[in-house]
């Protein structure tokens, strides 16, 4: 007790924590948070979407740099007058035409795409840190279900070794009957809560199996707040790329105000009637479109509903970042002290526990008030390792919090 004592008080709950604590600092095992995350990632349906999405992005991106808006088209026309005077007269034209994009027009088409890009990078960072979130939960889920079980298999083990105890001192004449029933009756209900949290941990270690793929947890470490943070976190980035693209999006909308116009180039032959000469022409033609209220009213109000959402939620963004980064800060300072008065507890139950102990046997104290007292220090026992998990899941949620992804 003196040695723990010391380390609060010199060392805080750190070196505590570190001494005592089932949960590692080390990893010993190869599978590691940060597979676990990619093996989530690599299951999730929505995340091969975004992924596959990028093909999608470069190819705007691509298509953006091209000066031609549209498909390209070769046109054919002949004339003659030889169903009808049968002079010789015949005209022949071919021509090919494509939509162009004005200088301007061509600047923004290419901010757009390439904005729409920097919004798909925005929702994968999101997305990913959505997922290690949820990793997390799971991975500290399952931590304290398996501690519940070791402590109620170290309690059931405990109190079976006591029934068998007491039935020898019940055949020596020590004690009652009644007294080895009582005990047998403990160690029966104590196998119970055995299974009940035995089920429970399977059942969360099963939830953890689907979403990660992964046949068991990795190996627990508290994880460490990194001296730098990411200098924008992923829930920032998505909301700031995606205002980004809808600024991008009504610059587009005020510079382009019409379709692109088309230029064409045609080759013409002309024929004249018998014993006139043939003539070649070149021509150039050029299509310029009218933009009209009718277009454009449309596209304005959709490009203005789209900034209006964009800037309200980079706003509520940065609001709620910080109210969850200050929030997770001081849950795990009160995890924390609440480790440090579990562990308290702990100590002070298995000293009261031993002067029972002593005492039972020397035949001061009854079977009752042990097993009270064993009670008590199950579940100082109990609330100890519970609080060391949520030691572990409150610098997990700080981490969450900052937007650090393994």
């Amino acid at each position: 007790m003196c040695i723990r004592n010391f380390l609060i008080r010199h060392f805080g709950v750190w070196a505590l924590i570190a001494l005592i604590s089932p949960i590692g600092y080390a990893q010993s095992n190869q599978v590691d948070l940060k597979t676990a995350i990619e093996g989530a990632w690599q299951r999730l349906p929505q995340a091969r979407a975004l992924e596959a999405k990028r093909d999608e992005a470069s190819a705007g991106q691509e298509a953006s740099r091209s000066w031609i808006a549209g498909s390209p088209s070769i046109g054919l026309m002949q004339r003659s007058d030889r169903w009808h005077e049968q002079t010789g007269v015949r005209e022949s034209e071919v021509s090919m035409a494509a939509p162009i994009w004005l200088p301007e027009q061509r600047a923004v088409r290419q901010t757009l795409a390439d904005s729409s890009a920097n919004a798909l990078e925005g929702q994968i960072a999101d997305s990913r840190l959505t997922v290690a979130g949820e990793v997390r939960e799971l991975l500290w889920s399952v931590a304290s279900a398996r501690q519940a079980l070791e402590e109620a298999k170290g309690h059931q083990r405990y109190l079976e070794a006591l029934a068998k105890d007491v039935g020898k001192r019940v055949k020596a004449g020590d004690l009652a009957r009644t007294d080895e029933l009582l005990a047998q009756q403990e160690a029966l209900a104590a196998e119970g809560r055995v299974v009940a949290f035995f089920n429970r941990e399977q059942a969360e270690l099963a939830r953890f199996k689907n979403l990660t793929g992964l046949l068991d947890i990795p190996s627990l470490v508290v994880e460490r707040t990194p001296a730098s943070v990411p200098e924008l976190h992923p829930r920032m980035q998505a909301a700031r790329t995606s205002l980004e693209r809808a600024q991008a999006a009504m610059k587009v909308v005020s510079t382009v105000r019409s379709d692109p116009p088309t230029v064409g180039l045609l080759m013409r032959h002309d024929q004249g009637r018998a014993m006139q000469e043939s003539s070649r022409t070149i021509g150039i033609a050029l299509q310029i479109p009218i933009g009209t209220r009718s277009r454009n009213r449309p596209l304005e109000t959709a490009a203005i509903t789209e900034l209006e959402t964009a800037t309200a939620e980079v706003a509520r963004t940065e609001s709620v970042l910080g109210s969850d980064i200050a929030l997770a800060r001081q849950q795990l300072q009160a995890s924390e002290q609440s480790l440090t008065a579990a562990i308290r507890r702990n100590e002070l139950a298995k000293e009261h526990t031993r002067h029972i102990e002593k005492a039972f046997r020397l035949g001061e104290r009854s079977l009752f008030e042990l097993l009270r007292s064993r009670t008590s220090l199950h579940e100082a026992e109990m609330a100890e390792r519970q609080q060391h998990v949520v030691v572990g899941l409150s610098h997990a949620r700080l981490n969450q919090a900052l937007g650090i992804i393994p």
